[in-house]
């Protein structure tokens, strides 16, 4: 612009203006708009994929609870078996030590079983150190006589052990309300550790898991300033007790910034916390939307450039029917870019043409190693058949259904008689053949039902049938017990002289009152009458959800 200087300036100078200048400020006036919408796009976009990642992080807690909630749902299941038997086995003490030995050693995630009297000793123990000590003046031992039900300790030092320790109780009454026994199970936190590194390990993620008033029973990676410590004040722990379940940003019991996602257990005042480091998140987020803002600008300065000396057709247009082409390739409208007859696009042309295809090429290889890992997580490799955390699913999915219907569900389990010495005379191949067959027995009566058929563990099977009640169910296991005897598998360790199995069979409609693990408990106290009876049979549990000594067997 010319200045007037007391004069005003001729016209010709007032119009004098460049053309370029004027394309350039009309370009500037779409540009602009466009690059604060982009800006905004970019920060939106960063908010999905924090949104992304804390959906993730909450599939992650979600998995490690359930893998926690296993070892857990175990102990419980083997807690409840030994407080409902404890008052017979207080009055066979060599018994009852051999028991709580063999439970303590074989199931894994618990430490070591107990019983006391009401009066605090010690009775039976998996451990010499442990009988005949005196524990009524442990905190913990009071609350146990005080609690209705099962009861999960806090976090402290057992002078007997020597080490940090966490007891789940259970007090056996009459039914005048007297206590009789109190049994309990000390939990290993250092299964439940493994247990978290496996949840953890592939996501590079903090599994905690924390007890009432912040103690952290279990970290991975391990951390010898939090594990095993308490943070009653944390922030962290204000978070996850203030609610059953949720998603936080804040600081980590090692003082790290992370964003967490926290799950309770059910029934128990016990909280799986999985994190992630908030920095490892957003330092990637923030350098692609830097990256992206960048190259945003720079092809803007360069469009601009151009735009100041050529033409539209000379630029745009080749470029747009080559954006057009790219994107008709993504959104998967075309296998191949067009060619645009431009020289100087070809190389990239080639190059997206190339790409495209090896997307498609890894893409299926993708989906179909996926739909392998999917089936082998959830298939036994043995047998072939549904593995223990299929059963775990489908038996909690179909309890609610049945609980919504007024449908029964029945359970049968089914052990092989003498394995251990079938596998010592025979040889452990010949063993896993043996239970191949047992597999494909039990698969071919189950055959047109719809029946899930389970490997429990080891030499263990069971059967989830929904909708069918304790007569169907105990005729299943007959016509399974009668194939196994017309196919007769030499077994020369056996009294038989031929394999057999022993069956339980246990069946409930279930109600808001009932829990899953007392269906299981109830068909496996029907297994070990099967056993204790003789074996080579089928013994159903009538008495419904009745274990153990107090069960009633048909």
């Amino acid at each position: 612009m010319v200045e007037r200087s007391g004069e005003e300036a001729p016209v010709a100078s007032r119009r004098l203006s460049s053309l370029r200048l004027r394309i350039l400020f009309l370009i500037c006036l779409v540009a602009v708009p466009l690059s604060i919408e982009r800006i905004m796009a970019l920060l939106a976009d960063r908010q999905d994929q924090i949104q992304s990642i804390k959906d993730d992080v909450r599939d992650l807690v979600r998995r490690a609870t359930l893998a926690q909630l296993e070892g857990l749902t175990r102990a419980r299941t083997v807690l409840d078996v030994v407080s409902r038997q404890a008052e017979s086995l207080l009055e066979d003490p060599d018994t009852c030590i051999r028991f709580v030995t063999r439970l303590a050693d074989q199931v894994a995630g618990i430490q070591g079983v107990f019983i006391a009297t009401p009066e605090g000793d010690v009775k039976c123990a998996h451990a010499p150190l442990v009988m005949g000590v005196n524990i009524a003046d442990r905190p913990f031992f009071r609350q146990a006589l005080a609690a209705e039900d099962m009861f999960m300790t806090d976090l402290f030092f057992s002078r007997i052990s020597g080490r940090n320790s966490v007891f789940l109780l259970r007090t056996e009454r009459a039914p005048s309300g007297k206590p009789l026994a109190v049994a309990g199970i000390i939990l290993d936190l250092q299964w439940l550790s493994r247990i978290a590194a496996g949840s953890a390990v592939e996501s590079g993620a903090v599994v905690d898991v924390v007890g009432e008033g912040g103690a952290v029973l279990v970290r991975y990676p391990t951390l010898a300033d939090v594990v095993e410590h308490r943070f009653p004040d944390h922030p962290l722990t204000r978070h996850i007790m203030a609610a059953e379940e949720g998603v936080v940003a804040t600081i980590g019991y090692d003082g790290k910034e992370r964003i967490f996602a926290f799950n309770r257990f059910e029934g128990l005042d016990l909280r799986v916390v999985v994190g992630i480091d908030t920095a490892k998140v957003l330092t990637p987020i923030d350098a692609k939307i830097q990256t992206t803002a960048i190259a945003y600008f720079a092809a803007l300065g360069c469009f601009l450039l151009v735009s100041w000396f050529a033409a539209e057709r000379i630029v745009i247009t080749p470029i747009a029917r080559l954006t057009r082409s790219v994107a008709a390739v993504g959104r998967g409208e075309a296998d191949h870019v067009k060619d645009n007859n431009v020289a100087e696009f070809a190389p990239l042309v080639r190059a997206f043409n190339e790409m495209a295809r090896r997307l498609s090429q890894r893409n299926s290889e993708l989906r179909t190693m996926n739909g392998r890992l999917a089936s082998l997580a959830r298939t036994d490799g043995l047998t072939g058949l549904a593995n223990r955390r299929t059963f775990d699913v489908q038996f909690s999915q179909d309890w609610v259904r049945a609980r919504g219907d007024g449908a029964p569900l029945t359970l049968v389990m089914l052990d092989v008689d003498h394995f251990k010495a079938f596998n010592d005379a025979r040889g452990h191949l010949s063993g896993d053949e043996a239970l191949r067959g047992v597999a494909r027995m039990l698969s071919a009566a189950a055959t047109g039902t719809t029946h899930l058929v389970a490997r429990y563990g080891g030499e263990e099977f069971i059967v989830l049938m929904s909708g069918v009640d304790l007569a169907a169910g105990r005729a299943f296991a007959e016509d399974v017990r009668r194939l196994l005897s017309e196919v007769a598998i030499a077994h020369p360790a056996s009294p038989r002289r031929r394999l057999t199995a022993s069956f339980g069979v246990a069946s409930a409609i279930p109600t808001l009152d009932d829990s899953p693990d007392t269906l299981v408990a109830a068909a496996d106290a029907a297994l070990y009458e099967a056993k204790r009876s003789g074996r080579d049979r089928v013994v159903a549990n009538t008495d419904r959800f009745a274990g153990g000594a107090n069960g009633a067997f048909a």
